[in-house]
């Protein structure tokens, strides 16, 4: 088990050619680094501690930087600037081999001619641990000064076999041990995979999207049988997702990233209920979260949201968590008023708006709608079955306590958190 300390990492992917070079500063008296007109960079001032037993989840969409943070972790990627820590103990030069760190890939990665008892095993067939010379009968051999003579040994055929079956039993594949990849469902290999990394007992896990081959009822059970392994391990594991819902339902933390970039690091529960920005609170959630362009004005207790198709909400103060003082002079600003389906209210009152598509889901509704000068469609997600068709005109209005808003221009958040 250990600590992970990522501070002010970067990885950058050099131009090809003899391009000018420019300095780039990430962030003022932070990461600095030499990068040439043309080169890509890929991670952009990752700045973590991840403690000690954590369950990290790495999520964002393709491209985000989220496998690349991971490889350099697992030390499968140059760390272009900026230092890793485990333990205490800089690694930005160490070996991937002698990290004590065991990865889970995507596609598995089992050698196809061999048993699940030989795939597990390998690892440990080619690992030397450190031990003291023995004699016949097994009592440690001192040098001419009396002390142990230290050695470096391979796991016996007995070690071998007591952790295999230690791992074939936690993840339930006795019965899988002499069969191939070959004969074994997507799930079944998954476990293979993941009892090869087990036996290791590695200080980190580190699991790159190992269920996105799977189906999807496949994938709901193994996001819980790794979840129970985590807890029965009690180790360290980073996990690399683009499903926002195996990070919600598997992190202890989350981290969010985008073009490189931390978005925000926090609970799922936070992270659904306190977006710091526009970009996590339309990622975060599904169905996506609605964002209407308003323009808000302070009047006594009441924001006035002014729509663009003329008509105005208003929203109490006192029901909303509480907003920036700089937002509440009196003068209009453009925001996003954000807020999620299930808090979009149906009634006689509120902003005008006509429904484009309707779905029943057995006694739940969403109902899409569109406001005029809005772009895109939005969503109400009702508990409640009304008799709606296409072209009908409707009136919508918000949950107060769970309205978000954003900044028109920096897209983030001017709300606290409740208290």
């Amino acid at each position: 088990m250990a600590n992970l300390s990522l501070r002010h990492i970067c990885k950058i992917y050099p131009a090809r050619g003899g391009a000018k070079k420019s300095l780039f500063n990430f962030k003022k008296k932070k990461a600095q680094t030499e990068v040439r007109v043309g080169d890509f960079t890929a991670v952009k001032d990752f700045n973590m501690e991840i403690e000690d037993g954590e369950f990290i989840v790495f999520v964002g969409p393709s491209g985000c930087g989220k496998s690349t943070t991971l490889r350099m972790i697992a030390g499968l990627e140059d760390i272009s600037a900026g230092e890793m820590y485990i333990d205490g103990k800089l690694v930005n030069n160490v070996d991937a081999k002698d990290r004590d760190i065991a990865m889970v890939f995507q596609s598995y990665a089992l050698y196809p001619h061999m048993t699940s008892y030989e795939n597990i095993s390998f690892g440990l067939k080619m690992r030397k641990i450190p031990d003291v010379r023995r004699d016949k009968e097994g009592n440690p051999v001192l040098d001419k000064d009396g002390n142990e003579i230290k050695i470096m040994r391979h796991y016996t055929k007995a070690e071998i076999d007591e952790k295999v079956q230690w791992a074939a039993g936690i993840l339930g594949i006795k019965e899988l041990l002499h069969s191939k990849p070959s004969d074994m469902s997507g799930g079944q290999r998954q476990r293979i995979a993941l009892g090869r990394a087990m036996v290791r007992g590695p200080k980190v896990f580190l699991l790159d999207e190992p269920l996105s081959n799977l189906d999807a009822k496949l994938r709901t059970q193994m996001r819980s049988e790794i979840v129970k392994l985590h807890k029965a391990l009690k180790t360290t594991f980073i996990y690399v997702t683009h499903d926002q819902v195996e990070a919600m339902t598997m992190g202890s933390r989350i981290v969010v990233m985008k073009d490189g970039f931390i978005k925000q690091i926090d609970t799922p529960t936070n992270l659904f209920d306190y977006p710091e920005n526009k970009f996590v609170a339309g990622f975060i959630g599904t169905p996506q979260m609605n964002f209407f362009r308003v323009e808000i004005t302070k009047k006594a207790k009441t924001l006035y949201a002014k729509f663009t198709n003329g008509e105005t909400l208003k929203l109490s103060l006192d029901k909303m968590r509480p907003v920036l003082g700089e937002y509440l002079d009196g003068n209009p600003h453009e925001v996003y008023l954000g807020v999620r389906g299930e808090h979009v209210c149906v009634g006689e009152s509120g902003v005008s708006a006509s429904v484009n598509v309707t779905e029943i889901l057995g006694s739940d509704m969403h109902v899409f709608f569109e406001i005029e000068g809005q772009e895109g469609d939005f969503i109400a997600c009702l508990n409640c079955r009304l008799p709606l068709a296409t072209g009908d005109r409707l009136h919508i209005s918000f949950s107060e306590e769970n309205v978000h808003l954003f900044d028109a221009e920096s897209e983030k958040s001017i709300l606290g958190r409740k208290e």
